[in-house]
């Protein structure tokens, strides 16, 4: 299950551990309840762990840990990044989120 908007969805992005530094900003492209692609100019590697932080028609998502499985620059400078989420509690509870917004937008 996943959903693509015409309007990307603000992330907050948090660097633990021994990546640790300044937090940054990005869009998610497209998200599902497992995996998400991110566009941001803070720069990730495959097999970097962040956590994000984002609302969902008002539900909140405070530290979902993701690992980037591939990430690519763009010309403009933006890193697109492929990531897998690992919290299966948070999986859960984002697919339970998701399949909402795709029920309330069939007429």
């Amino acid at each position: 299950m996943s959903a693509k908007s015409a309007v990307f969805l603000p992330v907050l992005l948090r660097f633990p551990g021994l990546l640790a530094r300044e937090d940054g900003w990005g869009r998610l492209l497209e998200l599902a309840a497992s995996a998400a692609v991110l566009a941001s100019q803070s720069p990730v590697k495959a097999g970097d762990k962040i956590l994000l932080c984002f609302e969902v028609h008002g539900e909140k998502f405070e530290d979902l840990r993701a690992v980037v499985e591939h990430a690519v620059f763009d010309e403009d400078g933006f890193c697109r990044a492929e990531l897998r989420f690992n919290d299966e509690v948070h999986k859960r509870r984002l697919a339970r989120v998701l399949l909402d917004v795709i029920a309330r937008s069939i007429p």
